[in-house]
């Protein structure tokens, strides 16, 4: 062989020897950073994982959390409207006392009310002879003027009007009504 031959066999040689040293290098080159970037990306997942556990968990909480508060607005929906039907069932019954009954509440409730020149009733009420008879009795003195009620009167003292029909007296007496409804039927 020519020295040249031999010459360019080795260079060939070294170059193929370097080339295949280059290569093993940059071979665990990429293989580290391949391995860093698993290592990197195994972090991220679990972060991720950690992160979209605690986004699932947020979004159940959320879910759990707005169920409840539907929950409870229908449970106070449920407790408003007993509470309706209970106010509504105390109309009823004044409705419908007995006239002995309705006489005797109406005279009781005139012991308790305001004092004034005279009352005004309904025209249903002026008309009932026991009403009438007890209040000639008891020296109160009943107007002319009629109101529109459901029961109860108003007391008229000068320019000012007291009033004590039922449905005023509930109406004020709303909020009381409501907690001692409240109490008894969801103690």
């Amino acid at each position: 062989m020519s020295s040249e031959k031999k010459i360019i066999d080795k260079i060939v040689a070294d170059a193929v020897a370097e080339k295949a040293q280059i290569l093993e290098k940059s071979k665990k080159e990429a293989d580290a950073v391949i391995q860093k970037a698993q290592e990197q990306s195994a972090k991220i997942m679990e972060n991720e994982d950690v992160l979209s556990d605690a986004e699932a968990e947020k979004a159940r909480g959320k879910e759990i959390s707005g169920a409840e508060m539907e929950a409870k607005k229908m449970i106070l929906a449920t407790k408003q409207n007993c509470i309706k039907m209970a106010l509504d069932r105390v109309k009823q019954k004044l409705s419908a006392l007995s006239d002995e009954e309705y006489v005797n509440m109406i005279v009781a409730m005139m012991a308790a009310a305001e004092k004034g020149e005279e009352v005004i009733f309904s025209q249903k009420d002026k008309q009932n002879e026991a009403l009438m008879s007890k209040m000639a009795e008891k020296n109160i003195a009943v107007s002319e003027e009629t109101r529109e009620l459901d029961g109860g009167f108003v007391v008229k003292k000068g320019e000012i009007e007291y009033n004590y029909s039922f449905e005023a007296i509930l109406t004020v007496e709303k909020e009381n009504i409501e907690q001692i409804a409240a109490e008894i039927l969801f103690a």
